[in-house]
């Protein structure tokens, strides 16, 4: 795995993700976006964000993001601001990547 900087930090954590990744002790991990096709569009869609580290180490890109070991697949967009946060659903806390587009 390769460890690379951006020129912009494009992406970035909230507090209270870094505090949970703390908590943890563990890697985030970015899947990779899946893309969707029809007969007049292409849509890639917001990929899952968890804690772990990647099966296939060859399709991600290992960022250090305040602290925070990120895997990010090597093919991830990095032309518009996004943020892993947190959300609660059913009183557990989940990462969600805030600022996809979907086109």
């Amino acid at each position: 795995s390769i460890s690379w900087q951006r020129s912009a930090p494009m992406l970035s954590l909230s507090a209270e993700t870094i505090d949970l990744a703390n908590q943890k002790q563990s890697a985030i991990l970015i899947d990779p976006p899946s893309k969707v096709s029809g007969c007049c569009f292409d849509v890639t869609e917001c990929p899952a964000v968890r804690f772990g580290e990647p099966s296939v180490p060859s399709s991600h890109q290992k960022e250090v993001i305040d602290g925070i070991t990120v895997f990010v697949p090597t093919d991830f967009p990095d032309d518009k601001p996004m943020v892993i946060r947190t959300r609660n659903l059913f009183g557990f806390r989940q990462l969600v990547l805030d600022g996809w587009k979907l086109v």
